[in-house]
């Protein structure tokens, strides 16, 4: 989970950068990381999970590189869809001062297209570096996830 967590957060790094101004701490800055290391972890949970699955023999670069991309998946739609919420969130203007500002959101549907462009875009990044990374980021998550296996479970397949 930590390790998926600090890829999620290696990953937004460059987004944020041209983004926001040198990193310039904003709520919505601080709300974009959140969202990428949960997004992360999520991510490699799901990724964990196949790897657990699958037979440790097949481990070659076509299951290591599904590990990975499963990732990069699961990550990249989560990010995308908890990003367009907090954009969708930010661009109306909504605050603990005034909290009516939410139903801006439903006076104005183009929030919800403009926060949906910068979604799709952080969706189609994510996939695509994760897709690109997968052979990478699935060696180690299957790695991490061989390394946590009971060692009776290990001997027993290693005798067949």
């Amino acid at each position: 989970m930590l390790s998926g967590a600090l890829w999620g957060l290696a990953l937004s790094a460059l987004p944020a950068v041209l983004a926001f101004d040198r990193f310039a701490l904003s709520p919505f800055l601080v709300a974009a990381f959140a969202c990428a290391g949960l997004s992360g972890a999520a991510g490699a949970a799901v990724a964990g999970r196949r790897a657990v699955g699958s037979d440790p023999e097949s481990r070659g670069l076509i299951p290591v590189s599904g590990v990975g991309a499963a990732q990069g998946l699961v990550s990249g739609v989560l990010a995308a869809f908890s990003i367009w919420l907090a954009l969708s969130i930010t661009i109306s203007g909504f605050s603990v001062g005034s909290p009516g500002k939410i139903l801006d959101l439903l006076r104005r549907p183009e929030i919800f297209i403009e926060s949906a462009v910068a979604a799709i875009a952080i969706l189609v990044y994510t996939v695509v570096v994760g897709t690109l990374l997968s052979p990478v980021v699935g060696a180690v998550i299957c790695r991490l996830v061989r390394r946590r296996e009971p060692a009776a479970r290990r001997t027993a397949a290693g005798l067949r």
